[in-house]
């Protein structure tokens, strides 16, 4: 995502549609302190506000997805960051969301470093939801995943400029090292570019 900021700028105006889970807020405390880690136009951030649910920072690594969420909605502790780490202090949340951006991270490292700072800002027990996208069963998809010329099988070019990934279950489970699983569950969602598509999501503490 990182390497990848100048398209999420350009796609600033789209609309997301990872929906939060009801486990998640189930879970959390009002007086939690929750981070949105790449958290594009604070869309999620809002639906939280709108549960009462306002101890709340996001980041992203897009400019214009984050000026757009300060624009929409002024009240919002919206950053802009430019490296996976956010300087905060170690274990300074209660819980973290990670909603459709290990999918906009396609190489192993990237997304080990992001998964490694959010380990670092959730406190001991914190709460993590993760929501993100399996490799689909679908003839489209499974043709996009075989021209892929290089990067591991189901990175693939989405036709407007951007490069994704859909992961193998083995390497969804490898997200959680660190963390005591606590659900695991396939949703039917719309992808940012209007098609259905399944995906997935966790829930875990920090060990």
């Amino acid at each position: 995502m990182p390497g990848q900021s100048g398209y999420w700028d350009r796609s600033a105006a789209k609309t997301f549609t990872h929906p939060l889970s009801d486990d998640f807020t189930a879970a959390l405390e009002h007086s939690d302190r929750i981070l949105d880690y790449g958290c594009g136009y604070g869309r999620s951030l809002r639906a939280l506000a709108g549960l009462g649910f306002h101890n709340t920072v996001g980041v992203d690594f897009s400019r214009e997805m984050v000026a757009r969420g300060r624009r929409e909605c002024p009240g919002l502790d919206l950053r802009h960051i430019d490296r996976p780490a956010i300087g905060e202090p170690d274990g300074s949340f209660d819980a973290a969301m990670i909603l459709a951006v290990l999918t906009c991270i396609v190489d192993d490292d990237d997304q080990a470093a992001v998964l490694t700072e959010i380990r670092r800002l959730l406190r001991p027990g914190g709460l993590l939801f993760i929501s993100d996208m399996p490799l689909q069963e679908d003839a489209r998809n499974r043709a996009r995943y075989d021209e892929r010329t290089h990067g591991p099988y189901g990175v693939f070019d989405t036709g407007d400029g951007g490069i994704v990934r859909h992961h193998t279950d083995d390497h969804m489970q490898g997200w959680l090292s660190g963390f005591e699983p606590i659900s695991r569950r396939r949703i039917r969602l719309t992808t940012m570019h209007g098609n259905p598509a399944t995906g997935v999501h966790f829930l875990a503490r920090r060990m």
